[in-house]
C-alpha cells in the first residue's frame, strides 16, 4: 500500500480509541441516575423473595380489615349461635387476636380472648358485669380495652375513636356488612399490630449492602479505564521500543499491526517510514557500489594517458627550450604530480571504503617515521621558503599502526600544508601531551581552514587522513584559527570514546 493509498483510508468510528472513550464517559454519566436505583431495586426485590422472617404472620391491615368486612357481609342472616361458631372458627386460625360480638340492643352476647390477652371483670354502677381485656405488647408494655356489658352511645363513640389509632389494630364490622341497617348488631376483632406490619428494616445492613454494591460497581469502572489507558501505554511502548531497536543495517524493523484505530494507523505509517527507509539504504548502497567502480575505472583509464603524457614531458627535456617553455614544462609537471596524486588518493579512498585496504598493525616507533618522511619533505619545504621547526624527543614513542599508513597519513598533512598554508611559510613539528598520551603536533601559520579558499580541493586528502586514523584506532584533533592550524594525532589508549576533529 503505497503513502497516497494509506492517506485515503479512513477510520470507521466503531474502532476508534475516541468511541470506547466515549463509552466509559457514558458509562462514568449514567453510573448514579441509572445504577443506582436499578440496584436498589434487586435489592429489595431480593430482600423481599429471600427474607421470610420478616413475614407478618396475620398479614397487613388492609388483609385484616377486607378479611373482617368479608366475613360481617357473609353472616348477614346468620343466627347468633351460627355467628359464634364462625368467629370461634376465625379464632382458631387467629389465636392471639381477640374477637367479640355485640347484637343491636348494645349488649355484649361473647368475648373471645387471645392468647396473651388478660380477662378482667368487674362490675358497672347499674350492676352489670363489664370486662377488660389486658393485652401484653410484644415491646413490654400493656394496653387495656374496656368491654362494657351494655353498650350506649357515649361509649360507643368514644370506643371508636380510640381504635383508629390503638395498639392492638381494632376493626368494627356491621354484620350483613349494611352500616346502615344495624339489625344484627356489629361484631369486633383486635389484633396487636406487631403481627400485622413488618419487622422495622436493618438499615446499617442495607447501607452496608448498598455500599459495598456501589463501591464494587465504582472499582470495577476505576479497573475498565485503567486497562483501557494501560493498553493505550504497551502498545505506544512496544512502538518506541521498536523506534529504538535497529536490525543488522541500523534500520528499525517493523511492527506487527493488530488494530486498526489510531495507535494502528500510527504503526502503519512507522512501517512505511521504515520500508522508505530500507529503500533508500538499498538505493544508497547501489550509488555507492557505482560510485566506487566509477572512481576506479576513472583511476584506471586515467593513468594510462598520464604515464604517456610523462614520457613525452622527459622527452621535451631532452629538446632546447627557452626560458619560458622551460618554466612551463616544470609547471606542467608540478601539475601532473598533483593529478598523479589525486589518483592515488582516489584509489587509496576507493579501497578505504570498501574495506579492500589492507593494514598490517605492528609496534612501530612513531618518531622514526616522522623523522623519516619530514627528511623526504625538507626539500619541498626548502624550496617554499618555508621555515621548518622541527622538536622531537630522542626517546622511541611506540604506537601499534600500519607503517605504511602512517606514512600515507603524513604525506598527505604535508601535502596539505603546502596547498592550503603556503603564504605562512612555516611548518612546526614536535610532540604534546594531551589525555594522557604523546601526541604529534603539525601547525601551520596559514589562514586556517577557510571553507570559501579559492585554494579548496577535493578533499579526498584529508577524508584518507580520517579514514586511516581510524582502521588503526588513533585519534586525531583539529585546532583551526585565523593564525594557523594545528593538528594533533596521538594513540588514544586513554581515551578510546573520545575522537575530536
Amino acid at each position: 500500500m503505497t503513502q497516497k493509498q494509506s492517506g485515503r483510508r479512513k477510520l470507521r468510528f466503531g474502532r476508534s480509541l475516541m468511541s470506547r472513550y466515549i463509552l466509559l464517559i457514558l458509562a462514568a454519566v449514567l453510573f448514579v441516575p441509572v445504577v443506582l436505583p436499578i440496584i436498589s431495586i434487586i435489592y429489595v426485590v431480593v430482600v423481599n423473595n429471600t427474607n421470610t422472617n420478616q413475614a407478618a404472620p396475620y398479614g397487613d391491615v388492609t388483609r385484616i380489615s377486607n378479611l373482617w368486612s368479608r366475613e360481617a357481609e357473609n353472616l348477614d342472616g346468620a343466627s347468633d349461635e351460627e355467628i359464634k361458631a364462625r368467629l370461634e372458627e376465625l379464632h382458631g386460625s387467629y389465636p392471639k387476636s381477640s374477637m367479640y360480638r355485640v347484637n343491636v340492643s348494645g349488649e355484649t352476647l361473647f368475648i373471645l380472648g387471645g392468647e396473651d390477652v388478660t380477662l378482667l371483670k368487674s362490675t358497672s354502677p347499674d350492676g352489670r358485669t363489664d370486662t377488660t381485656l389486658r393485652w401484653s405488647l410484644d415491646s413490654g408494655q400493656t394496653t387495656e380495652t374496656h368491654i362494657p356489658a351494655l353498650w350506649n352511645v357515649n361509649n360507643t363513640v368514644q370506643f371508636m375513636k380510640e381504635a383508629s389509632f390503638r395498639d392492638p389494630l381494632t376493626v368494627v364490622a356491621y354484620i350483613g356488612g349494611d352500616e346502615q341497617d344495624k339489625g344484627q348488631g356489629f361484631m369486633i376483632i383486635e389484633v396487636p399490630r406487631s403481627l400485622l406490619q413488618m419487622n422495622q428494616s436493618n438499615w446499617p445492613l442495607e447501607l452496608l449492602y448498598l455500599g459495598i454494591v456501589m463501591t464494587l460497581i465504582f472499582l470495577i469502572f476505576i479497573m475498565m479505564s485503567i486497562l483501557f489507558f494501560a493498553r493505550i501505554r504497551k502498545r505506544l511502548i512496544r512502538l518506541q521500543t521498536a523506534m529504538m531497536t535497529t536490525g543488522k543495517e541500523g534500520i528499525p524493523l517493523p511492527v506487527d499491526i493488530r488494530r486498526t484505530d489510531e495507535i494502528g494507523q500510527l504503526e502503519e505509517s512507522f512501517n512505511q517510514m521504515v520500508h522508505q527507509l530500507s529503500d533508500s539504504r538499498y538505493r544508497e548502497r547501489e550509488e555507492e557500489q557505482l560510485r566506487k567502480r566509477l572512481i576506479a575505472g576513472l583511476s584506471h583509464d586515467l593513468r594510462t594517458p598520464l604515464t604517456v603524457i610523462r614520457g613525452h614531458m622527459h622527452a621535451l627535456h631532452k629538446e632546447s627550450l627557452s626560458e619560458q617553455g622551460d618554466r612551463s614544462l616544470h609547471r606542467m609537471e608540478a601539475k601532473m604530480e598533483d593529478l598523479g596524486g589525486l589518483i592515488d588518493n582516489m584509489l587509496s579512498y576507493n579501497l578505504l571504503t570498501s574495506g579492500k585496504y589492507t593494514l598490517k598493525l605492528e609496534e612501530k616507533d612513531m618518531l622514526r617515521i616522522v623523522r623519516e618522511t619530514v627528511a623526504a619533505w625538507y626539500p619541498v619545504w626548502e624550496k617554499e621558503q618555508f621555515e621548518i621547526d622541527i622538536d622531537l624527543p630522542e626517546e622511541p614513542l611506540i604506537w601499534h599502526m600500519d607503517e605504511q599508513g602512517m606514512r600515507r597519513i603524513l604525506d598527505n598533512l604535508f601535502q596539505n600544508v603546502i596547498r592550503h598554508a603556503a603564504s605562512g611559510k612555516y611548518i612546526g613539528i614536535s610532540t604534546r601531551e594531551i589525555q594522557g598520551e604523546t601526541a604529534i603536533v603539525i601547525q601551520d601559520r596559514g589562514p586556517g581552514m577557510q571553507p570559501d579558499s579559492d585554494t579548496k580541493g577535493t578533499g579526498l586528502g584529508l577524508s584518507i587522513v580520517d579514514l586511516l586514523i581510524r582502521e588503526m584506532g588513533l585519534r586525531k584533533r583539529v585546532d583551526s584559527s585565523d593564525t594557523g592550524v594545528r593538528t594533533y594525532i596521538y594513540s588514544g589508549k586513554g581515551d578510546r570514546g573520545t575522537t575530536n576533529r
